[in-house]
């Protein structure tokens, strides 16, 4: 390996320098110098062809130059990298690498690797199969890494709907952002960025992996609001949110490594604050603290000796590893925080499955009053024989009527019925045949009225009716209706004939109270018993007890 510092050396300066001594992979982290690597490359067992498989497909630009006798700055020379068309490659793979062909024993080949991204660079000879399989195998591990991630996204987005959790969906934009990471990451998005956009991919890189950072902070803050955290421990995670903006002006700027190290440092800082959060929650809720503390330890501690193993001699075994840790650290994050959700919406869910217990029980609860109350009311309003209004309530109708009718000077009639020898059906059939006859009777009547008629049973077998805008010529053409619908009316009683007597008081513009005109409607029905029955009688205005005889109108049927 050489270093070159200044990044100006050609293939002809460094040709005849002394390299040194170092195995298929380099580690460098950010630099601005360009690395050389000079590889000695035997020839497979089987035929000349050659794969220099490299395995991190993030690097901008790496070079090839194939040695050979002649001057070098005439040695055959291609390129690939994330900053050069995926469709030049010379394989069509989402890792980077060159085909070449090794007739001599053994060949020399110079790699010069320049980029803005960590300088990790691990390259293999490989003969075509061999390099087959790892795709093949990369290509799993990187279908098993969507489909995993994507299960949690879809999770997430289902969860979200459902119960319209801020942390749950915050969630969601955190795999959103890792899978777009992860993805980015292993060269999978190499066949869609069209070549004149290729300078944008360190960008998109870049923002992809703040934002994880950035998603991971706005989730956990979420995460521990219920939990009733200190002020000032919300306080520092909304400090540490502001380190987001200043990585994206500074990807902006294009000062890209800046970013990636000030995201580096604030994940780090971020967890083992996670940690000391967790530890200071002051509520108890579900999942309880607990385990979040548990959980947050766990996954800090082993982060830490990843970090700390990455700044080691184990760094270039670890490198080596980049798909297999990305794949571990989303999955572990993703269920692990899945889990912790899922506790919460169970607790939700069931807390509003008790609520909708409550509200039913709630709701059956006021219907049965309501249905009492309207029972009671209705049993306060209606005769509880006939089905007609009772005394009381016929009266605050009346009253109602009576008044609005003298108020406009409108028609208004109160017929006053009874039903003709009662007294001798109770007595001969026994109560339940006169009760019988009661509920016939107002049966028949109530068919023959109006809507708009009051209709009331007033004491034992005497009844009232109410005939708004209707003077006394249409009124008694309506009692006259009535008797004859009773009188014609079957009944079960052998050998007797069910009438009724009406008497009809008409208000007449008059200003009469209800008992008023109750008290001519009854004199006038005494009248229609006295005058054989089964009749109508029409009262004379102040017509009383003393006069009863005498009437205005009095019609057999």
């Amino acid at each position: 390996m050489l270093e070159d510092t200044t990044g100006t050396l050609s293939i002809a300066d460094v040709a005849g320098r002394e390299f040194e001594p170092t195995g298929s992979r380099l580690f460098m982290g950010f630099t601005n110098s360009a690395h050389w690597l000079r590889l000695q490359v035997r020839a497979p067992a089987k035929g000349s062809e050659v794969v220099l498989f490299v395995r991190q497909p993030y690097l901008n630009e790496i070079r090839l130059y194939e040695a050979d006798a002649g001057d070098p700055r005439n040695w055959k020379t291609r390129v690939t990298g994330n900053h050069y068309p995926y469709s030049e490659r010379d394989r069509p793979k989402s890792t980077l690498g060159f085909i070449v062909d090794v007739t001599a024993p053994e060949a020399t080949y110079y790699l010069r690797l320049k980029t803005g991204n960590a300088s990790q660079l691990s390259v293999e000879a490989l003969t075509p199969v061999e390099a087959e399989r790892i795709d093949n195998q990369f290509d799993m591990l990187e279908v098993f890494f969507i489909t995993s991630m994507l299960a949690l996204l879809l999770w997430a987005i289902y969860s979200y709907f459902l119960f319209r959790l801020p942390a749950v969906g915050l969630f969601a934009v955190h795999q959103a952002a890792y899978t777009l990471y992860g993805v980015g990451i292993t060269g999978y998005l190499a066949p869609l960025i069209p070549d004149n956009l290729l300078v944008l991919t360190d960008c998109t890189a870049a923002i992809t992996y703040c934002g994880v950072g950035f998603t991971t902070l706005l989730f956990c803050r979420e995460l521990f609001k219920p939990y009733d955290p200190p002020p000032l421990m919300m306080r520092g995670l909304n400090a540490l949110l502001l380190g987001f903006p200043v990585q994206l002006v500074a990807i902006g700027l294009g000062h890209i490594p800046i970013a990636v190290i000030i995201n580096v440092i604030l994940v780090r800082i971020s967890w083992w604050y996670f940690v000391i959060m967790a530890f200071s929650l002051r509520r108890e809720q579900s999942p309880s603290r607990r385990l979040l503390q548990v959980f947050f330890s766990a996954i800090t501690l082993i982060f830490s000796t990843f970090w700390i193993a990455n700044h080691t001699g184990l760094a270039v075994a670890i490198s080596n590893l980049g798909r297999e840790l990305l794949i571990v650290n989303g999955l572990i994050i993703g269920c692990l925080f899945a889990m912790i959700l899922h506790a919460r919406t169970r607790h939700l869910q069931r807390e509003a499955q008790q609520s909708t217990i409550e509200l039913n029980l709630s709701r059956q609860k006021l219907e049965l009053e309501l249905s009492l109350r309207m029972q009671a009311e209705k049993q306060a309003r209606i005769d509880h024989l006939t089905g007609l209004f009772n005394r009381r309530h016929f009266i605050e109708l009346a009253k109602r009527e009576i008044s609005r009718s003298a108020r406009y000077l409108r028609p208004l009639t109160l017929l006053m019925y009874d039903i003709d020898h009662f007294k001798a059906i109770n007595d001969t059939w026994g109560h339940n045949v006169g009760d019988a006859v009661l509920q016939k009777v107002s049966v028949l009547i109530s068919d023959a009225l109006r809507d708009v008629d009051i209709f009331g049973r007033i004491g034992g077998e005497e009844f009232a009716v109410i005939l708004p805008e209707s003077d006394a010529n249409e009124a008694v053409c309506v009692a006259q209706r009535l008797c004859a619908t009773i009188s014609n009316a079957q009944f079960d009683i052998p050998d007797m004939q069910v009438t009724v007597s009406i008497g009809l008081a008409e208000l007449n513009g008059r200003e009469l109270s209800l008992e008023e005109l109750l008290h001519e409607a009854d004199q006038a029905m005494y009248s229609a018993k006295r005058l054989g029955r089964n009749r109508v009688v029409v009262a004379r205005q102040g017509m009383s007890a003393a006069d009863g005889t005498a009437h205005a109108t009095s019609t057999d049927v």
